[in-house]
């Protein structure tokens, strides 16, 4: 009867969680971004100034790491102006200012950043550009033909896939370490669950007849600790490590030399709320190791000690889920729903923990002890646990459906990110391999078990009518041998039933363990989204970043403007776009439309251009063009490096219809 309780009140409480991520995902939507994104500076980009500025102020989305945040400013020569002093303001968390040289002389000057956020830890670079022209207006130019200027300050440029959505050698460091990071905490906190929420919910009634099933569910805990605990922490330990270093590789722009050095890795720690919380981890994951030790070396505990190391476990792995929460995108918030956030994104983990967790403790932990069974017990020991199982498998699945809108919620900010970012693309891979896990699981639950359990009943039927007339006695008298031979025939006959039966279970059994087996693969899956959408989370900053890449051969030529037409994707319009100068920098786009029935301008329209780099995903930006006196319409814009683009140019009719037209077109440097 307390056991019943105990597990009401588990229920019960997991409901109440769920509820609770309901209500917070639709009463209390929030915007936050996935790094410390550039969000305004004075002097501003593409600024043309009649006097030399005395400093340069840049806004950020996050609060900034004053340790290793920091900018610099070089004239159009590569030659520093700024004074050296770039530093957080003490005011504001999310400032970072820095002072200029006395009496700046005309000309293009370029503003280089590094943002490292104070709650993740992750690390921006960009850039952005602003003029101070000539006493009579001229405006002075980069050179065409000379390297990007500031292309070495800061510890180089777009050092990996943070910008670009391609995997290189520091993206994939960092993809390894945080899957294997949230693999780790996921399988040892979803083991933690299982004791409590399952093995402890079998009534062990229900196995008293048949000992070795018993024996089944009591050496669950033990194989755990003895085999997979310590390794996992381990393995976790290292992993986090890992993600810390993957950190200090993006700020040594990708040299393993900086980011071992013990000064970068202990400013890291020490100077941000990010190495707060992840020293946090360590010592969670320590702890932990020394208790799975004690239990390893103890081998015979006390109940008591048993106990209170069982509950210090479930204690420690919530803990841990709190510390990862603390230091992800989840905390980078505003103040009013930061609380609420953070509650929705360790939730997510738990969601994880109880489903995916749970799949990979039945794999390591509970199918490794039926396998030596026969196929009734198997049959017998599969119908009677993973009910219990199933609840809390459900459960784990509407924390994850719920909450993870939420977090999609907070970090995209259109729904066009999903396509055009590669945080999108790989949320959409998650959203799809969940979509199979979900399949996979109904296919299990509802058809596999049942006829398992079906099949187990026809089974025991048979096996206890067997028994029975196995236990009647045969009469020995002469008149009674015909009975007696009857009785034998009825024998036999369940004797070939149960063998049928026995196959049957054979075969049912075997396809539900490989399911089970093979359904961790498409849980790796989704960790592996995770970890994709960790280090592709700079795709979507809306920030313009400067190439820092030499100019190929192709790009050194004097670039000239760019004209050229295309045919709206419903044949209503021609669509001509002029850019001027065609090169990086900033750009003047003239677009001008004609009706194809009419030949004429239409100049009752609005006009839009969006604009894509397609070497590189650096977001979408977006120009209302303004109409001018020739019936054309244009805009100033930046192309922020040379190479493939893509514009997409959208004209609203006075009737609110859209019609677009795309045009490709290289800029060159």
């Amino acid at each position: 009867m307390s056991k019943d309780l105990r597990l009401s009140a588990r229920w019960h409480l997991t409901t109440a969680a769920v509820l609770v991520a309901l209500a917070l995902f639709l009463f209390l939507p929030g915007t936050a971004e996935a790094h410390a994104v550039l969000l305004r500076s004075d002097p501003s980009q593409d600024a043309l100034l009649r006097t030399a500025p005395t400093e340069v102020r840049l806004w950020f989305s996050e609060d900034l790491n004053p340790t290793l945040s920091s900018a610099a400013v070089v004239n159009s020569h590569s030659q520093r102006v700024d004074k050296g002093d770039a530093h957080v303001s003490s005011s504001d968390h999310r400032e970072l200012d820095l002072g200029l040289k006395a009496n700046l002389p005309p000309d293009v000057y370029v503003v280089v950043w590094r943002s490292v956020s104070n709650v993740d830890g992750h690390v921006l670079r960009g850039s952005f550009l602003f003029t101070i022209v000539e006493p009579n207006g001229t405006v002075p130019h980069l050179n065409a033909n000379a390297p990007p200027p500031g292309q070495d300050l800061l510890g180089g440029g777009n050092t990996s896939s943070l910008y670009t959505g391609q995997i290189d050698a520091v993206g994939l460091f960092n993809l390894v370490a945080v899957t294997l990071s949230e693999l780790g905490a996921i399988f040892w906190v979803g083991a933690q669950l299982w004791r409590f929420f399952v093995l402890e919910a079998v009534p062990t009634g229900e196995n008293s007849d048949n000992p070795e099933a018993q024996a089944i569910v009591e050496a669950m805990p033990s194989r755990f600790s003895r085999r997979f605990a310590v390794p996992t922490l381990l393995l976790l330990l290292v992993a986090n490590l890992g993600v810390l270093v993957g950190q200090a590789l993006f700020l040594s722009n990708g040299q393993w030399s900086g980011a071992l050095a013990p000064s970068l890795l202990l400013s890291m720690v020490t100077s941000s709320r990010f190495g707060a919380f992840w020293l946090g981890r360590e010592v969670v994951i320590l702890l932990a190791l020394a208790v799975a030790l004690y239990q390893l070396l103890a081998r015979r505990l006390p109940s008591p000690f048993e106990r209170a190391c069982a509950w210090l476990n479930l204690l420690l792995g919530l803990a841990l889920f709190g510390a990862m929460t603390l230091s992800s995108h989840a905390a980078a918030v505003s103040s009013n729903i930061f609380l609420f956030s953070v509650l929705i994104d360790w939730l997510h983990l738990l969601g994880s923990a109880f489903w995916i967790g749970g799949m990979f403790y039945i794999v390591t932990c509970y199918l490794p002890l039926l396998e030596p069974q026969a196929p009734p017990l198997r049959a017998q020991s599969l119908t009677t646990v993973l009910p219990y199982y199933s609840p809390w498998a459900i459960a784990g699945v509407v924390l994850l459906t719920v909450t993870g809108p939420f977090s999609a919620s907070v970090h995209l900010t259109s729904p066009a990110e999903l396509v055009t970012t590669a945080y999108g693309r790989a949320l959409l891979i998650k959203i799809v391999l969940v979509a199979a896990l979900l399949a996979t699981s109904a296919f299990h639950v509802l058809l596999l078990r049942p006829r398992l359990k079906k099949e187990y009943g026809k089974y025991a039927y048979g096996l206890e009518r067997l028994e029975q007339s196995q236990a009647h006695p045969i009469a020995q008298q002469t008149e009674q041998t015909a009975e007696t031979s009857e009785a034998s025939i009825q024998q036999r006959r369940w004797i070939r039933q149960l063998k049928l039966r026995e196959k049957r279970l054979t075969r049912l059994t075997g396809r539900l363990t490989t399911v089970l087996r093979w359904e961790p693969l498409l849980g790796v899956g989704v960790l592996i989204c995770v970890g994709l959408m960790n280090i592709f989370a700079g795709t979507l900053t809306p920030t313009t970043a400067l190439n820092q890449t030499a100019p190929t051969a192709s790009s050194t030529a004097t670039p000239k403007p760019l004209t050229t037409s295309a045919t709206t994707s419903d044949g209503r319009f021609t669509v001509t776009l002029t850019i001027s100068p065609n090169r990086f920098g900033t750009n003047t786009f003239t677009v001008k439309v004609s009706d194809r029935q009419t030949q004429r301008p239409a100049t009752q329209i609005g006009v839009t251009l969006y604009l894509n780099m397609l070497d590189m995903d650096m977001g979408t930006e977006v120009l209302n063009l303004q109409p001018a006196t020739d019936g054309s319409f244009s805009g100033h814009g930046d192309l922020t490096m040379s190479g493939d683009w893509l514009a997409r140019v959208q004209v609203r009719t006075l009737d609110n219809k859209l019609h677009e037209a795309q045009i490709k077109f290289f800029t060159p440097f």
